[in-house]
């Protein structure tokens, strides 16, 4: 299926489930879209140890790839090649590092991929934005379009199976008995709720839809609790999100 219109511009889908999440949490669609962009990782990729959010979304990349079957797109340039190696092998002695931890490993690999773009950049035909048909703009990171393009991925592939695969249904009904379980594009999410200080002190509106919605949550997770079957859970909890989207909706 061809994702992109005669102008150049990819055609994004935002799912239900997707729409629902960022509704709820009073998160723009692409706010989330480019928080996901911004932290896919070459080092993570590679094995190293980073902060959480770079895990995740570097392992949504992963599961992309062996879910489409892409093959790996050698890079052929004699000078990309050299280049590339020189800051491997940089990124590997990281990772080789005794008690290295998340953030050191972070903020290093970070300045070190800097470094690799800027010597890297001018020899490819990386975007620096992708436009969607709907008006929303998207800065592509180095990281973001190397991954894509040594995994075979197109862009337009992997943010529509990022999109896809947010639920707050499912993460909902799988951990409701103390058993963590996530999909790694729903656990970006959660991330970006959790440590973004912006988001927290951000005011949501219709609080008291808020308010009324939290007890009901409530209500329906002990009641979820006797249910044994996991689909019928998601089902329930879907239900129960949409009508809360639907609520905000008419505000």
């Amino acid at each position: 299926m061809n994702m992109m219109d005669t102008k150049g511009k990819i055609k994004l889908n935002y799912p239900d489930e997707f729409r629902i999440a960022c509704k709820i949490n009073n998160l723009k669609h692409e706010e989330l879209v480019q928080y996901f962009i911004d932290h896919v990782s070459f080092y993570a990729f590679i094995g190293g140890e980073m902060d959480p959010q770079y895990m995740w979304a570097t392992t949504v990349n992963i599961d992309c790839k062996e879910v489409s079957g892409e093959s790996v797109s050698p890079i052929s340039n004699v000078a990309m090649q050299e280049i590339s190696l020189r800051y491997i092998k940089a990124l590997t002695s990281l990772i080789g590092e005794d008690n290295l931890g998340a953030s050191e490993g972070t903020a290093r690999s970070t300045q070190v991929m800097k470094d690799w773009s800027v010597e890297m950049l001018p020899l490819t035909d990386y975007q620096d934005n992708i436009y969607t048909d709907s008006g929303d703009v998207f800065s592509l990171t180095f990281d973001f379009n190397l991954l894509c393009r040594l995994n075979g991925l197109s862009i337009v592939k992997l943010l529509q199976y990022f999109v896809d695969h947010i639920s707050l249904a499912r993460e909902r009904a799988l951990n409701l008995n103390n058993e963590f379980t996530t999909d790694p594009s729903t656990a970006v999410l959660l991330i970006l709720l959790g440590g973004h200080g912006d988001l927290k002190n951000r005011e949501l509106p219709h609080q008291e839809t808020y308010k009324k919605y939290g007890l009901k949550l409530l209500r329906l997770d002990k009641q979820q609790k006797g249910e044994d079957q996991a689909e019928k859970r998601i089902i329930n909890y879907s239900t129960f999100y949409k009508e809360w989207y639907d609520e905000l909706l008419k505000n």
